[in-house]
C-alpha cells in the first residue's frame, strides 16, 4: 500500500498549490478590476444624472410650451363663442328697431340666423309673463326633447337677475345630450326683462372647435366643475405611480365658468426630447459595452488561470476521493478492507483502555465457502461474499466496524459490547441463513456463518490479541460444526 499512501501525499501538495495559485491571481490584478469597476461606475452616474436632468428639463419644456397652447386655444375658444353671440346680438338690435314683428317674419328671421351661424339649431324669445316662444326650432328633437329643454332652460331664467344680463350656460337633457343656451337681453333697460335666447349644440361645437387647427395632436379636455364638456380621444388618464403631465387654464363667459385642460402633445420639443432621449441611451449602452469589454480584457487572464485551476482542482478531489475508497474499502464487498480495519481496531483499543469502555471483536467465515467455489466456480463465490457483506450490514450497528479480512473471513469490532452483548450477536449471526441469490447457478444449496468472538479487553491486550482470540474462537465453533457434521454423517452410514 505505499504507491496508495505515495499517491495521496502528491494529491495534497498539488491541492496546497491550486490554493496558492487561487490566492496570488486575484491579489495580481484586482486593482484593475477594481478601477475599471470605479470607471464604470461613474460613468453610469454620470449618465444617468445626465438623463434625469434631461427629463426634468424637457418636463419643464413641455409644460411652457403646452402653457403657450392652452392659452391660444383659450382666447381662440372664447372669441368663437362670442362670434356666436354676435348672431344674438344683431337679432336682438333688429327686433330693437323694427319694434313688433309678425310671426312670418319671426321664423324667416330665426331660419336665417340659424342657416348661417354654425352650430346654432333654435332662436326664441321669451318676455316678461310668457313663456319661451321659438322662431325656429331645434330640429330633430321630439316633444319630449323639447319640452325637457324648455324647462330646463325656464329653470335657469327663473334666477335673479338672470334676463338682465348676457348668460351662457349648458343644460343637459335626459338623452346626456349637451346644449349651450345663450341669452342676450333686449334692453339694458332694468325694467325690460325680455331674452333672445340662442341654443347650440354643445357636444358639435366643441368637437369642431378641438379638432381644427392649433389643437391637433393634444390632449385636450373641457371641464365644468367636475362634469367633462369634452375630451379627446387621445386624452391619457391618470395614473398614481407616474401622473402625465398637465396644464391648466380658466375659460369665463359671462356667469359660465370652465377648466380648459391639456396635455403634452406631438411638437418639436416632444421630437427634440425623444432625439436627446435616444442619443443618450445610445451613449449609455455605448459606454457601458466598452467599459465592460476593457473589464473583461483586465481580468480574462486571472478567469482563465481560475478556470483551469478550478478544473485540475476538481478532478485531482475526485481523484483523491477515488484513491482514498480505494485505500480504506473493498471493492468486492464494499466493507472496509483490512489495512483500515487494523488502523481503527488499534484506535478503538485506545479509547477502551483510556476510558475503561468494553470492546469486543468477532471473526466470521462462511461455512462450506471452498466448496462453493469448486463446484459452482468463483462467480458464485463472489455473489455469496456480496450477500454476506448485506447480511452483516443489516443484522449489524451503524457504530459497528466491519471488515473483510480476507478470503471469506471478515471481522468486527463492536464498541461499547460486553461479552454478553457480544454472545447475543453471535447468536443472531450463527441463525443468519444466506439465501441463493436469483443469478447464481441453479442447486447453490444456503450458506451459514461461523462466528468466534474475542474476550472482553483488558488493560495489557493489544489489537492483535484480540484478533488471536477471536481466531481461536472461530477455530473453535468450525471444530464444533465439522464434528457435529461427522457424527451425523456417520450415524447415517450405519443405519
Amino acid at each position: 500500500m505505499a504507491w496508495q499512501a505515495r499517491l495521496i501525499e502528491m494529491g495534497g501538495a498539488l491541492w496546497l498549490r491550486a490554493r496558492e495559485r487561487l490566492t496570488v491571481v486575484p491579489a495580481r490584478y484586482h486593482r484593475r478590476v477594481l478601477m475599471a469597476c470605479a470607471t464604470t461606475l461613474g460613468v453610469s452616474v454620470v449618465l444617468l444624472g445626465l438623463i434625469a436632468f434631461t427629463q426634468w428639463r424637457g418636463r419643464q419644456a413641455l409644460r411652457s410650451d403646452t402653457r403657450a397652447i392652452i392659452t391660444q386655444a383659450g382666447e381662440q375658444l372664447l372669441r368663437s363663442l362670442q362670434s356666436r353671440r354676435g348672431t344674438l346680438t344683431l337679432l336682438r338690435d333688429t327686433l330693437r328697431r323694427a319694434g313688433t314683428l309678425s310671426a312670418l317674419e319671426q321664423h324667416a328671421m330665426g331660419s336665417s340666423a340659424v342657416a348661417h351661424t354654425r352650430h346654432l339649431l333654435g332662436i326664441g324669445l321669451i318676455r316678461p309673463g310668457q313663456s319661451l316662444v321659438w322662431w325656429s326650432a331645434p330640429s330633430g328633437l321630439s316633444h319630449a326633447e323639447l319640452a325637457e329643454l324648455e324647462r330646463a332652460t325656464a329653470a335657469r331664467l327663473r334666477l335673479r337677475n338672470s334676463r338682465r344680463v348676457p348668460a351662457t350656460f349648458v343644460v343637459a337633457t335626459a338623452q346626456k345630450r349637451q346644449w349651450l343656451i345663450m341669452l342676450e337681453p333686449l334692453r339694458r333697460d332694468p325694467n325690460t326683462t325680455g331674452a333672445m335666447i340662442g341654443a347650440f349644440d354643445l357636444a358639435r361645437l366643441l368637437e369642431d372647435f378641438f379638432t381644427s387647427g392649433i389643437l391637433q395632436g393634444y390632449p385636450v379636455q373641457l371641464l365644468d366643475e367636475q362634469a367633462v364638456l369634452y375630451r379627446s380621444q387621445d386624452w391619457m388618464p391618470q395614473q398614481p405611480a407616474r401622473p402625465p403631465v398637465i396644464v391648466e387654464r380658466p375659460v369665463a363667459l359671462d356667469a359660465a365658468q370652465w377648466t380648459m385642460q391639456m396635455q403634452p402633445g406631438t411638437s418639436r420639443v416632444i421630437q427634440t426630447l425623444s432625439w436627446s432621449n435616444m442619443l443618450l441611451v445610445a451613449l449609455s449602452v455605448i459606454a457601458g459595452v466598452g467599459i465592460t469589454v476593457i473589464v473583461w480584457i483586465l481580468a480574462a487572464r486571472a478567469w482563465i488561470l481560475q478556470r483551469v485551476v478550478a478544473r485540475r482542482t476538481a478532478a485531482l478531489h475526485r481523484t483523491l476521493q477515488r484513491v482514498r475508497q480505494l485505500a480504506t474499502t473493498d471493492e468486492l464487498t464494499g466493507l472496509y478492507n483490512r489495512r483500515f480495519f487494523l488502523n481503527r481496531l488499534a484506535w478503538e483499543c485506545d479509547r477502551a483502555k483510556r476510558y475503561q469502555r468494553p470492546l469486543a471483536c468477532l471473526m466470521v467465515d462462511v461455512n462450506g465457502f471452498k466448496r462453493v467455489n469448486d463446484h459452482f466456480g468463483h462467480l458464485a463465490g463472489d455473489l455469496i461474499l456480496k450477500q454476506v457483506a448485506r447480511e452483516l450490514r443489516n443484522a449489524l450497528r451503524q457504530s459497528d466496524i466491519i471488515a473483510r479480512f480476507g478470503g471469506d473471513e471478515f471481522v468486527v469490532a463492536l464498541p461499547e459490547t460486553t461479552s454478553a452483548q457480544a454472545q447475543s450477536v453471535i447468536d443472531k449471526l450463527r441463525q443468519v441463513a444466506i439465501p441463493v441469490p436469483k443469478t447464481a447457478p441453479d442447486g447453490l444449496p444456503p450458506v451459514s456463518l461461523s462466528v468466534g468472538v474475542s474476550r472482553t479487553i483488558d488493560p495489557h491486550d493489544r489489537p492483535e490479541d484480540l484478533l488471536e482470540d477471536a481466531d481461536q474462537s472461530l477455530y473453535a465453533s468450525k471444530q464444533r460444526l465439522y464434528n457435529r457434521i461427522s457424527r451425523h454423517f456417520g450415524a447415517s452410514t450405519a443405519s
